[in-house]
């Protein structure tokens, strides 16, 4: 009777200890299933992203041609919304996203800013292009490379949209140089 006292207790001591064990792991889960390199990707993006927006929202006040209001416009609604999904994804995933925007981009932000007229409209194009296609090379290669179920979706639900902005960028940035 003793012993089976023992094994009983043995036995649960060793069921609870699991289940600690195994509880923290099964709890952050889904909170950690993001590599380092998907991590590296999604805060990368979300502060791209996040600075897009700004420059657009510049933009769609300074520019002086009305198709790059419109497109400025486009980018503000598009990223604002896409900036809305990566944050849902990020907490859902335990990964914490700044707020403040890098100075790379702030830099950028900046120096539009001081301008107006055709020399605007032509240097912001140009700005967004050029963030276009890295943004676009970086989203294919995430979509090769996530391991995360979840972003590897969201990426590929994410990238047409890219090129479609870039299209519309490079073909307004092909009016500009056509009109001079």
């Amino acid at each position: 009777m003793k012993n089976k006292i023992i094994h009983t207790l043995s036995a649960t001591s060793l069921a609870v200890i699991a289940a600690m064990l195994l509880t923290p792991q099964g709890m952050a889960s889904e909170k950690d299933t993001l590599n380092a390199a998907d991590v590296k990707f999604v805060k990368h993006e979300a502060a791209a992203g996040m600075a897009e927006v700004k420059l657009a929202q510049l933009a769609v006040t300074k520019a002086e041609r009305s198709d790059v209001k419109e497109l400025a416009g486009t980018l503000v609604t598009d990223h604002t919304a896409v900036n809305g999904e990566l944050t849902a994804l990020a907490v859902k995933k335990g990964v914490e996203l700044s707020t403040v925007i890098a100075p790379a981009h702030a830099a950028t932000y900046q120096e539009l800013e001081k301008q107006s007229g055709e020399k605007f409209d032509k240097d912001f194009l140009a700005v967004i292009i050029s963030d276009h296609k890295k943004c676009i090379s970086n989203f294919e290669e995430a979509s090769k490379e996530a391991k995360d179920v979840d972003l590897k979706s969201w990426v590929d639900k994410t990238i047409p949209a890219l090129k479609s902005h870039l299209e519309k960028a490079e073909a307004l940035s092909a009016k500009t140089v056509s009109l001079r």
